[in-house]
């Protein structure tokens, strides 16, 4: 029905341009549409949602998720905007998958990333994954310029779980 432009009747606007969808569907799919639609709210009476903070493939991407048609190619392009946006329209079942993705590629390259990610967005297994990544197989020496930048910018609790961790993990010689 959304590839075909049947009964479509609303229009999202993104940052860089706009998208038509059905509000039965994203209503069924976040508690956060349905209040949309639900109540005299500005989305329900001109028909429009603004989701200025979503690129237009991103935003098309979630509607792809949400209606069953994406493909895992765009689903891993887009995953981080993707989580972001299940947990901001409370999307449960699509902020799992979105986890799920990202422990399975931790890396040098992303763990810090992640693990910011993980404490953003309250990803427990995430967390949990990267902790494992960065103390138990001692990778968090392969980080000492990052580090600083990391810690700078981190929440003061996420810095006392990573310092706990430290010191559960070390072993002196």
């Amino acid at each position: 029905m959304l590839s075909e432009s049947i009964q479509i009747d609303v229009t999202i606007h993104t940052s860089d341009g706009n998208l038509r969808a059905h509000k039965a569907v994203l209503s069924a799919t976040s508690p956060v549409f349905a209040s949309m639609f639900l109540h005299d709210l500005r989305e329900n009476q001109s028909s429009t949602i603004d989701i200025n903070d979503m690129s237009l493939g991103s935003c098309s991407a979630l509607l792809g998720y949400i209606n069953g048609d994406i493909n895992q190619d765009e689903f891993w392009k887009h995953r981080v905007a993707l989580l972001a946006s299940a947990d901001k329209y409370d999307i449960t079942d699509l902020k799992n998958c979105c986890e799920e993705s990202l422990v399975e590629d931790i890396g040098l390259e992303n763990v810090l990333e992640r693990l910011h990610e993980a404490w953003l967005y309250r990803l427990a297994r995430l967390k949990k994954a990267c902790m494992s990544y960065l103390f138990k197989f001692g990778k968090i020496h392969d980080f000492k310029d990052d580090i600083d930048v990391f810690f700078r910018q981190a929440d003061r609790e996420l810095m006392v779980k990573m310092f706990h961790e430290m010191l559960a993990a070390w072993k002196p010689i």
